[in-house]
């Protein structure tokens, strides 16, 4: 029989995006596993309820009398501002939590980090000479789009703490002489997804600087940046952003919980057309405007309250989190300080990361890690880990480290799988 050509991207079929579901086969397939694969926060910091009532304190707010409560109802349940109705309570977070100085009406509500990932992806890009720059390795979920809709990407090396800024800026001239428009940037500077890298300040200005000599706009995502463990809060990309070269992509999946699906986009650049000037987070708009039409005012009257309760700032409801988190880390690091330390047969033989912050921890392995390895682990070990090798464009960029996951976990499954996944590593 004839095979059908059916009309799928066949984008689709390309093997980067395919490794995460891997990954999440594995996770289905062995649901007893002890998983290090999946950066969720912790549950038991959810505070459900507490936010759901935050939504008729919202509603009830003002001084409203009973009729304009009634009819200011009515109103969320309508379709309303694409923009989002919180601008003014984003804006306060910013800058009380980020000393970040931004106007509302450059900001922009999404459903959640990876919305806004798609609008800015589908708004920037243009044509085949438009391409996207990322550090090697980086966050699939911002990459993986950009591979759906076809963007023309160029992986840059990364040091230890950052993107190689050597390296990006003799790939842009690269770029530049080949007649390509080197455009945008992706990097998590707080606590690297997947690395956990923390970019130095002295890294952060130098980043910016470039992006003003080679006229290139920088996407800073900052999902890990409140989670701050052993070290001084370095100033966000933004923050430090003379040039306007910098749009801010912001998340609550992390400090509050992921199902609220809001996130933000920060964009005050302008842009220059047809000899008039436009406002950058217009074109965000018009974007957005056909793909969700407007965010949820149901769940941004809930986080607008909840912030409002807070005196717009999330430092002091992460206390606990970071707290936790740091035990975690640190109770992952012992198990690896024991086995694989400054005595023994295995002494020199593996090394690891000690995160600042974040939610992820990177092992450094004598072997290389495919996902035959990852498969035994699970049969053998009841442990997933996530090789690094799947957040690569260049694979062997990643080939013999893994990233593992604290987050989710409770130290005493930490300690358990830990203690698995070292036997593992001892028999390869």
């Amino acid at each position: 029989m004839k095979e059908k050509n059916y009309l799928i991207n066949n984008r689709l079929f390309d093997s980067y995006l395919e490794r995460m579901n891997f990954l999440n086969e594995v996770s289905i397939d062995y649901p007893g596993a002890i998983s290090f694969g999946s950066g969720r926060p912790d549950k038991h910091f959810f505070n459900v309820q507490g936010i759901i009532s935050c939504f008729h304190d919202f509603a009830a707010s003002e001084g409203r009398s009973e009729q304009e409560t009634a009819e200011f109802y009515d109103s969320l349940g309508q379709y309303n501002k694409t923009k989002g109705i919180i601008n003014d309570s984003i804006a306060k977070l910013l800058q009380n939590d980020e000393n970040i100085k931004i106007d509302p009406e450059d900001i922009i509500l999404t459903d959640g980090a990876q919305e806004g990932m798609a609008v800015i992806i589908n708004t920037l890009f243009e044509n085949r000479e438009d391409v996207l720059l990322v550090s090697d390795p980086s966050y699939i979920g911002f990459v993986g789009y950009a591979k759906i809709y076809g963007v023309p990407i160029f992986p840059v090396k990364r040091e230890k703490d950052c993107i190689d800024l050597e390296h990006l800026d003799a790939s842009i001239r690269q770029l530049k002489k080949a007649g390509k428009n080197p455009k945008v940037l992706y990097e998590v500077g707080d606590f690297h997804n997947p690395t956990g890298a923390y970019m130095p300040l002295e890294k952060r200005e130098a980043l910016i600087e470039l992006a003003e000599k080679h006229n290139f706009l920088i996407v800073e995502d900052n999902p890990y940046g409140y989670f701050i463990y052993d070290t001084q809060k370095i100033p966000t990309l933004k923050a430090l952003d003379r040039y306007q070269r910098v749009i801010y992509l912001g998340s609550f999946s992390k400090t509050i919980f992921p199902s609220i699906r809001l996130g933000y986009i920060a964009a005050d650049q302008e842009i220059k057309h047809r000899g008039r000037k436009i406002k950058l987070v217009e074109e965000f708009k018009k974007t957005k405007s056909f793909t969700t039409v407007n965010t949820s005012t149901l769940l941004q009257a809930m986080a607008g309250s909840y912030l409002h309760k807070q005196d717009y700032s999330l430092v002091k409801p992460c206390e606990k989190k970071i707290a936790a988190l740091r035990q975690k880390r640190d109770t992952m690091i012992g198990v690896l300080a024991d086995r694989f330390g400054d005595t023994g047969p295995y002494a020199g033989k593996v090394s690891w990361n000690k995160p600042a912050g974040g939610f992820f921890l990177v092992i450094d392995l004598p072997f290389k890690v495919t996902e035959d390895h990852l498969r035994r682990c699970v049969e053998d070990y009841s442990v997933i880990f996530c090789p690094m090798s799947f957040f690569c464009l260049n694979e062997e960029a990643g080939i013999n480290r893994i990233r593992l996951a604290f987050s989710n976990l409770s130290p005493d499954k930490i300690e358990q799988g830990m203690e698995k996944l070292s036997a593992f590593i001892k028999a390869h």
